[in-house]
C-alpha cells in the first residue's frame, strides 16, 4: 500500500472493502492469508462465500501490515476467551487496535490506536422478517420503538439497532454471552446513536457512531472514549 500509515491520538481509521473480485485477485489474496485462515476459507460451501472471505481479510491484513510496518504475511492475530481478534503479543506492542465486519458484497474495517472497538455493517434486507426478530432478540423499549416506526422506514430502522448492538457487543468482546436484550441502544427516524442501557457500569464510557455506508447497508462503531476523529477510506488493493 505505499508509505507507512500513521494514526494520530483519538484517530479512527474506517475501511470500506469490496468483497467481489476476479479470479486473479481472488488467487492473490489467498497467498496472503495464514494457514489458518485458509483453512477457514475452505470451510466455505459456496465459492461466492470463500472467496468473500479471502479477499476481506487478505485485505485486513494488507491494511493492517501498513500500520504496522510489516509484510502481510507477517500480520499474526491472537484471539480473546470469547474469540475477538487482536494482534499477537509481539505485534500487539504497537498499540493498534482494530475489528472486522462484513455483509454481503462489503466489509467494513475500523482501525484505531490503543483504544477498543467494534464495527459492524449489514445489507438492508427488506425482506427479513424484522419484526419477528426484534421481538426476539431486541429489549422491550427497542421493539416498541420498532413497533413506532413507520412500516417503509421499518427495515432501515431494524438494522440501524442491529447494527449498534453488534458494535457494542464487539467492542466489550464478550461475543454471545452478552443477550442483545440486555442492553438498550436509540434508533429509529432522525435519532443519534447511543447507548441508552448496559448491565455493567464500567461500560458506559462508550461512544457510539452511526457510520456510512455503500447504498443499501447500515454501519455502525462503538469505541471507548470520546470526541474522536473518524477518517474515511476505501480499500483499492
Amino acid at each position: 500500500m505505499g508509505a507507512k500509515l500513521q494514526l494520530a491520538p483519538g484517530e479512527v481509521h474506517l475501511w470500506q472493502i469490496h468483497q467481489i473480485g476476479p479470479d486473479d485477485k481472488i488467487l492473490r489474496g489467498r497467498r496472503l492469508l495464514s494457514p489458518d485462515e485458509i483453512q477457514r476459507a475452505d470451510r466455505f460451501h459456496f465459492d461466492e462465500h470463500r472467496h468473500r472471505f479471502i479477499l476481506a481479510h487478505a485485505a485486513m491484513r494488507t491494511i493492517l501490515s501498513s500500520y504496522l510496518n510489516v509484510a502481510p504475511l507477517d500480520v499474526a492475530y491472537s484471539y480473546g476467551p470469547k474469540g475477538k481478534p487482536a494482534l499477537s503479543a509481539d505485534l500487539e506492542r504497537s498499540g493498534i487496535r482494530f475489528n472486522l465486519s462484513h455483509s454481503g458484497d462489503y466489509a467494513l474495517l475500523g482501525v484505531t490506536h490503543n483504544l477498543c472497538l467494534g464495527v459492524d455493517i449489514e445489507f438492508i434486507n427488506h425482506e427479513f422478517g424484522t419484526e419477528e426478530i426484534a421481538t426476539r432478540f431486541f429489549s422491550p423499549g427497542e421493539i416498541q420503538t420498532l413497533h413506532a416506526v413507520p412500516r417503509a422506514d421499518k427495515s432501515t430502522a431494524f438494522f440501524s439497532c442491529w447494527t449498534r448492538k453488534e458494535a457494542y457487543i464487539k467492542a466489550v468482546g464478550d461475543g454471545l454471552s452478552i443477550p442483545l436484550d440486555s442492553f438498550d441502544v436509540a434508533f429509529g427516524p432522525n435519532t443519534q446513536p447511543a447507548l441508552l442501557r448496559v448491565q455493567v457500569p464500567e461500560h458506559q464510557y462508550w461512544k457510539m457512531y452511526d457510520l456510512p455506508g455503500p447504498e443499501g447497508y447500515k454501519a455502525a462503531m462503538v469505541i471507548e472514549g470520546e470526541n474522536h476523529r473518524l477518517k474515511y477510506s476505501v480499500f483499492g488493493g
